[in-house]
């Protein structure tokens, strides 16, 4: 995980790109879906999807595992509100069957590297100062 010259870490994390790819997707689906998403619905989504990159950032910002690990459980937290409400969008029919897919995507490769960070995360020593 090196830093590239110039940009915080955080804009390194392949989770995070991820996730930010999952907010411009979420919102692009929601905006054509408009007619047929119930709005206090589509802001809870909307408010939930943007809550994961921003805690990914803000965890990898802090300056021990302990603090990045809590993040990374509210992100993954966040992540998995998402995937109810999807859920129940599609049981709604607010969404396509082919966007409901694509989001399913989007939150299972996101959900997988946001694993993978709070894995990479536990096993290393805490680096907190005393």
């Amino acid at each position: 995980m090196s830093d590239s010259p110039g940009l915080p870490p955080f804009q390194n994390l392949k989770a995070w790109k991820e996730a930010t790819d999952l907010v411009t997707l979420t919102y692009a689906i929601c905006a054509k879906q408009h007619r047929h998403l119930d709005l206090k619905l589509s802001d809870q989504i909307k408010r939930a999807v943007v809550s994961i990159p921003s805690n990914l950032a803000e965890g990898n910002g802090r300056g021990s595992n302990k603090d990045a690990l809590r993040f990374l459980y509210i992100a993954r937290g966040s992540l998995h509100e998402l995937i109810a409400q999807f859920e129940a969008c599609r049981k709604m029919n607010s969404f396509t069957q082919e966007d409901s897919l694509r989001l399913l995507e989007q939150t299972s490769l996101v959900g997988r590297l946001i694993g993978g960070l709070i894995r990479y995360r536990k096993n290393r020593l805490d680096d907190e100062n005393p």
